[in-house]
């Protein structure tokens, strides 16, 4: 009777452990659309921010990056590889210059290479901001993002604008 009492509860102890780990375990996918949450909450901004809360939201910034980033958009002649270290002081820049920002992704086509250490994103990203001036600014853009799996974290190596023909 105690044999058979411990056994079963060994038995729900081992399902609900491996319950637990495909709850708790994400996929690669679900891991990459997080990245982006965390991305599009970091450059979230609303009115005035002091110095020190915008260097250190342009550090966590720039830790979601590699060590240098290929950024290509044609629509504003960009086709520049920064390296990390310049990632920081763009983003400060950005975030001198508007009172709110808002950067939103959405249609997430995920393509993930065979040996799972890389991964090419597709998505639409919305950005409206309101200048220090007051001036608002909508923009939607189609966008490919390159990420590297580093000790089991996906981080940007790549952002390029896509040239759409007609919306």
């Amino acid at each position: 009777m105690v044999n058979a009492k411990n056994i079963f509860v060994a038995g729900l102890l081992i399902v609900c452990g491996m319950i637990a780990f495909f709850i708790f375990s994400q996929s690669d996918e679900a891991k990459i659309k997080k990245q982006f949450n965390k991305l599009s909450e970091k450059i979230e901004k609303n009115g005035n921010e002091h110095d020190l809360i915008a260097a250190k939201t342009a550090h966590e910034i720039e830790q979601m990056f590699t060590g240098s980033v290929r950024i290509q958009i044609p629509s504003y002649s960009v086709d520049k590889t920064f390296p990390r270290s310049e990632i920081s002081p763009h983003v400060l820049y950005a975030r001198a210059r508007y009172q709110k920002m808002d950067l939103a992704f959405h249609d997430f086509q995920i393509e993930i290479a065979e040996d799972k250490t890389t991964a090419v994103v597709g998505l639409t990203g919305i950005f409206e901001a309101s200048t220090t001036s007051g001036e608002r600014v909508n923009e939607i853009h189609e966008v490919e993002c390159t990420l590297e799996k580093i000790e089991d974290e996906w981080m940007f190596t790549g952002i390029e604008g896509v040239e759409v023909l007609e919306r």
